[in-house]
């Protein structure tokens, strides 16, 4: 009913309408972008942490999408609530290889397919774990040893973790000392700052879906006439 009230042809505001090409360009999602842009071709380790509902997964969203699908290969997982046989069991699944053999050999066919998509097939994978807030201490270990090629010289593919902030404070417990070490794996430490909100809603109200309302920044007040 809002639709037609506001001569609106389809609801702006509503994530299944979230064009790539129609993302509003705040600070913070121009930094994300430019700090995914230099790991994808460091492979190191890329950690950006905020709130709920701030725009983390629409910016990989966005990031995948301006990705050359013959030079790159991007995977997104969000189930992190699971265990470490289970992780590996996505990670299989997710780069196409056959869960078998326990974790020893679900480990080393993930580490097979990493290197041939980045020595064979010249397309490095870049890894983004959403919601890593809720990755267990097991799995976090287990990483820095996927992470691990030709003792520990060569850096094969770039692991982006996305979560919310106490995910930093977990990061920085003693037991993940390594992780942080990797190299050419420098945590980002990422924080988003308050949208300007209404530069955000003229974006909006440019898109195609306004017909007839316009908005005004002053006090943001419709006018529906």
């Amino acid at each position: 009913m809002f639709r037609s009230y506001y001569g609106l042809s389809f609801n702006p505001f509503d994530k299944q309408n979230a064009k790539e090409k129609d993302r509003f360009l705040s600070r913070d999602i121009s930094e994300m972008a430019s700090r995914l842009d230099y790991l994808k071709d460091t492979r190191g380790i890329g950690l950006f942490t905020a709130r709920p509902g701030m725009g983390k997964s629409f910016a990989l969203r966005c990031f995948a999408k301006s990705l050359n699908p013959n030079l790159y290969h991007m995977e997104y997982i969000c189930l992190s609530t699971v265990s470490v046989m289970e992780f590996y069991r996505q990670l299989c699944s997710v780069l196409g290889v056959e869960p078998r053999g326990g974790k020893p050999g679900m480990f080393r066919a993930v580490q097979e397919q990493i290197l041939y998509l980045y020595k064979d097939k010249k397309q490095p994978l870049l890894l983004a774990v959403d919601e890593a807030q809720y990755l267990s201490t097991g799995i976090l270990e287990d990483i820095k040893m996927l992470m691990n090629y030709g003792y520990d010289s060569l850096n094969c593919f770039t692991l982006i973790l996305c979560g919310e902030p106490h995910l930093n404070s977990t990061l920085k417990k003693p037991v993940h000392e390594a992780l942080r070490q990797h190299p050419m794996g420098r945590f980002i430490l990422f924080v988003h700052t308050p949208l300007p909100f209404p530069a955000a809603i003229t974006l909006c109200v440019q898109r195609p879906a306004f017909v007839t309302a316009t908005f005004t920044i002053e006090g943001l007040i419709v006018d529906s006439s």
